[in-house]
């Protein structure tokens, strides 16, 4: 395996652990500081954004706004970031509200599984073997773990089950939607524009001016390492790491979220961790071996022309 590919695997890895530290501190912050989801995903998806933006005009100058010369790619980038970012961002936070945690992040992760589907119709073909057991490790864990082996804890309400499908949609949408856009013009100016866009479009709805919770020094802490490390990084790295390995891969290897997510309950909220939460986990460490051992993906490979335009935005 080559450097670029394994740098990939790690950097999807890395963005998914940090989506977990991530919701780790906003459930912290929905149980103790009383925030909801409309204000902190429209604040989080906001500020992160303009960060972004700032830093890509800092280092690029007007090359990031390369995007939006083309009305193509405008109408490109605002599919990512509505039906991306905000969609994901909001749709995930909606489906907790209304259910639970648990059945949330179960239904989530037939995103891969929609990643998958979408390839096999685009290429018209078949998925491989292997990339149906990986699919079928990476979910059935991602429900062992999400449900501790307990199916009862998955009943929701109607409503409830549209958000969660709408979660698994948009994961397909940002895994695999924004690939072009990130090879020609650059995955910070495309991942800051994507979050500003969709932040900026929440505010119109949620109004995050009139401030919810209960502010102190904790929250301000928990809302930085959400806004650095769990929109930020964790969408950075995400979004490279799939320009690297294929959007496949990138959506099974996110599965390693949920096995961060028990581990950070473990030691930091004080979960108790049984026999089943090793069996989800030994599930999903067995889908991302199985992928990072296969180099026949299909959709592995960005064209050579948006390489090529990626290169050379590098460069600046």
């Amino acid at each position: 395996m080559d450097k670029r590919k394994k740098t990939g695997y790690l950097m999807t890895i890395c963005g998914a652990v940090c989506w977990a530290f991530s919701g780790a501190c906003g459930q912290y912050l929905f149980e103790h500081r009383g925030m909801d989801a409309d204000w902190l995903v429209t604040v989080r998806l906001t500020v992160a954004g303009l960060l972004l933006v700032l830093y890509s005009l800092a280092r690029r100058g007007g090359g990031a706004l390369a995007v939006f010369r083309e009305k193509r790619t405008v109408g490109a980038l605002l599919v990512f970031a509505v039906f991306g970012m905000a969609m994901c961002q909001y749709s995930y936070f909606r489906a907790i509200e209304l259910s639970n945690a648990a059945t949330a992040t179960t239904l989530q992760y037939t995103g891969p599984a929609l990643v998958l589907i979408w390839l096999a119709l685009r290429d018209k073909r078949m998925p491989r073997p292997k990339e149906l057991i990986a699919v079928a490790c990476a979910m059935a864990g991602a429900v062992v773990l999400a449900a501790h082996g307990g199916p009862s804890q998955l009943a929701l309400s109607g409503t409830a089950l549209l958000w969660c499908v709408l979660a698994a949609v948009s994961v397909a949408v940002y895994s695999v939607q924004p690939r072009g856009l990130i090879a020609r013009f650059g995955t910070l100016p495309i991942t800051g524009f994507g979050m500003l866009l969709g932040g900026l479009m929440l505010c119109v709805v949620f109004k995050p001016w009139h401030v919810v919770g209960r502010w102190d020094g904790v929250t301000v802490l928990g809302m930085a390492c959400i806004i650095v490390f769990g929109t930020i990084v964790a969408f950075s790295c995400y979004l490279e790491g799939v320009r690297r390995i294929g959007a496949a891969k990138g959506s099974i290897l996110s599965a390693i979220e949920p096995v961060a997510s028990t581990v950070l309950s473990v030691f930091w909220l004080d979960v108790p961790l049984g026999g089943m939460d090793f069996a989800g986990m030994a599930m999903i460490v067995a889908a991302i071996v199985l992928l990072a051992g296969d180099d026949k993906a299909p959709d592995e490979k960005p064209c050579e022309t948006h390489e090529k335009f990626h290169a050379a935005a590098e460069k600046h």
